[in-house]
């Protein structure tokens, strides 16, 4: 019997590694598009590739939410 584990679409492991696509971003965080799109430009959230696909550390991802709240 083979065992699969359930991945959501848009969520990614590499090397041990939690990642979540750009694309998808947003909309977790129910943000509006634009705030991570400055986000990536400024720098606060780091991007890389995973196939192809523009992807979030979901480390990274944790510590923009904390980055968020703070502005607030």
């Amino acid at each position: 019997m083979r065992v699969n584990t359930q991945v959501k679409p848009g969520f990614f492991w590499k090397a041990g590694r939690q990642y979540i696509a750009l694309s998808e971003v947003s909309r977790h965080l129910q943000v509006p598009a634009h705030i991570v799109t400055d986000a990536v430009s400024r720098g606060d959230l780091p991007i890389e590739r995973v196939s192809g696909c523009k992807v979030v550390q979901f480390e990274e991802l944790l510590r923009f939410i904390d980055l968020l709240e703070g502005r607030k």
